[in-house]
């Protein structure tokens, strides 16, 4: 019987896979693409130093800051990914969706976390909100996650008061500020509480206030 040959991939047969992973982090060659309003800040998300994300190692805190393309409608597929049309902004997508090569990661790997774009990078250092941003993350910072398994009775009661004081500010900044959903989570990435519930830890509410079970 003859062998049929199996065909090595070298282009990109436009599948959608790798968008439906997840929208690309932003680099610094992509601060234009903010400036001139083609991907608005409303479609980013901040994911913020210390959170736990995917890599090829495994789940791991990123080690910097990192401004991607957000979800939309709680999926985590890049929200410019369409199942009818592809790419809807394929003439200007950002350097890791062209560097990316599924069948040769290589260059992608190399672009992980290097030269990557943060919320002062992209607002600048004039920026009103900024430093509501650094009180925001000297209070409720994510460094906590490396050590998630391993927190003693009194860390954990200090996290609890943590998520408590990031809905607090929230509320404060973004509620009294009209702020749409979409900016918050790229002021202030996702909430301490849904951060903590992928990892396993439940959230009650009562009578307002929020408390964790571990």
């Amino acid at each position: 019987m003859k062998k049929v040959k199996k065909e090595i991939q070298t282009t990109c047969h436009r599948c959608g896979d790798c968008c439906r992973a997840g929208g690309p982090a932003l680099h610094s060659v992509d601060l234009s693409l903010l400036q001139e309003r083609r991907i608005p800040l409303e479609h980013l998300l901040t994911v913020r130093r210390g959170e736990l994300v995917n890599k090829p190692g495994g789940v791991e805190p990123v080690t910097v800051e990192l401004v991607k393309i957000s979800g939309e409608g709680g999926s985590w597929s890049c929200r410019y990914f369409s199942e009818e049309k592809g790419c809807m902004i394929y003439s200007f997508r950002p350097q890791a969706c062209q560097v990316l090569k599924c069948w040769d990661p290589a260059e992608i790997l190399a672009l992980m976390e290097q030269d990557t774009l943060d919320r002062r990078a992209v607002l600048g250092n004039g920026h009103e909100l900024l430093p509501f941003i650094e009180e925001h993350e000297k209070a409720c910072s994510c460094d906590f996650f490396s050590d998630l398994e391993s927190l003693s009775a009194k860390e954990k009661a200090e996290v609890e008061e943590r998520v408590r004081l990031d809905l607090r500010f929230r509320d404060r900044l973004a509620g009294g500020r009209g702020m749409s959903l979409g900016l918050e989570l790229f002021f202030f990435g996702r909430p301490l509480f849904q951060l903590l519930q992928t990892s396993g830890v439940g959230i009650v509410q009562q009578g307002g206030a929020v408390s964790l079970r571990w």
